[in-house]
């Protein structure tokens, strides 16, 4: 049986080579030190980074024609504006409005004036 101490520097290999611990703590390949309470985030962050994922495989096949008539080479590039316009659009179900189209009746709110400060 191994035996590891927790002191001495252990490092990962395979697609987490550059990673390991040393003394309680985890280490990446920059040199940054993880406390294990950073940890609890990696959950969240791998879902955000998966459906970030998701989000541009989806939009990617609709890259606008004029686009990818334009482009000399095929390249895998994603125009994050334009797949968020077409993500809202299909979600709320509206179009570009046209120049005949109604004024939009949203209000703006602001701040008021600040109050004084004492000095």
């Amino acid at each position: 049986m191994i035996k590891i101490d927790p002191h001495e520097r252990i490092d990962l290999a395979g697609p987490w080579a550059g990673f390991g611990f040393q003394a309680g703590h985890m280490f990446t390949p920059e040199g940054h030190q993880l406390e294990p309470c950073d940890m609890a985030w990696w959950s969240l962050t791998c879902n955000i980074a998966r459906e970030w994922r998701l989000m541009m495989a989806e939009a990617a096949p609709r890259a606008s024609a004029s686009r990818r008539a334009s482009a000399t080479a095929k390249t895998s590039v994603i125009y994050l504006a334009e797949a968020l316009r077409i993500r809202r659009e299909r979600r709320l179900g509206v179009r570009d409005s046209g120049p005949d189209a109604e004024a939009s009746n949203v209000v703006y709110m602001s701040r008021g004036p600040r109050p004084r400060q004492r000095v």
